[in-house]
């Protein structure tokens, strides 16, 4: 989710309880549909520059008020998803954890680009693990999780596989650790000049985070609204990916298409 966004979010959800509006209300206002506003307060979604504007007025205020607000939240929200620092991490990892653009400039300098995605500049090059680390926070994001695995592979001789998985259980995200390693193992019959010993590193390491597996879901892509596409969406999800609490198509081919990197 993107920061700025959901920064907005909160702090248009705090002025509107300081003005003691109900959803409903502050829509009226800004003629929005109450689904906007609950959205935009979710951060699910941003604003124009024209939706800022009325917000702006309905709140009395200017924009140049209301941005200096959100600048002060935005760090607030970055410094509460970004993880203690680990024991090993570079400084650098909290901000690629806590920042899709950060992460993204990351992965670049692995050789992981996405069309139509600028890139901003990496000052430093952070570790391989934590590269994969912080890439997992995001990766309910099909587009990420798709270039993980081939990642994976390419760097499983030097990954630091202890760091990577004890980072994992750190911030709660060895299911999707172990999600990343199950799609890796899929490619077994596709992916060329991996030999035995990568495999089985990726094998154990699958193992490990079996153990300390958690109950809760892992939805690769958008997140469904009713139990019917829930419901749906588990119909088409592959065994390896269901046993991780993971839903998605998750086709091989989209791995494939990293391979090699």
């Amino acid at each position: 989710m993107n920061t700025i966004n959901l920064a907005f979010g909160r702090l248009l959800r705090a002025k509107r309880g300081e003005m003691k509006l109900s959803q409903a209300g502050f829509a009226r206002k800004v003629q929005w549909p109450q689904t906007t506003v609950s959205r935009v307060e979710q951060g699910q979604r941003g604003v124009t520059l024209l939706e800022l504007l009325a917000v702006a007025r309905a709140f009395q205020c200017s924009v140049a008020d209301l941005l200096g607000e959100l600048g002060g939240r935005t760090f607030g929200v970055i410094r509460a998803q970004a993880p203690a620092e680990q024991p090993g991490f570079t400084p650098g990892f909290s901000v690629a954890f806590a920042s899709e653009d950060a992460m993204l400039a990351q992965l670049a300098r692995y050789g992981v680009r996405f069309l139509g995605v600028e890139m901003q500049p990496a000052f430093v090059t952070l570790p391989v693990e934590e590269v994969v680390l912080a890439a997992l926070r995001f990766a309910n994001e099909p587009r990420v999780f798709e270039a993980l695995p081939a990642l994976a592979l390419k760097n499983a001789h030097c990954l630091d596989w202890n760091k990577l998985i004890s980072g994992a259980y750190a911030v709660h995200l060895q299911n999707r650790l172990g999600m990343v390693v199950a799609a890796a193992l899929q490619l077994k019959g596709f992916a060329k000049g991996i030999d035995k010993k990568a495999w089985s590193t990726l094998q154990g390491a699958h193992d490990t985070l079996a153990e300390g597996k958690l109950d809760r879901d892992e939805v690769v892509g958008p997140q469904p609204k009713t139990d019917e596409a829930f419901a749906f969406l588990r119909s088409r999800t592959p065994g390896w990916l269901s046993f991780w609490h993971g839903m998605g198509s998750a086709d091989l081919e989209s791995f494939q298409r990293w391979l090699p990197l």
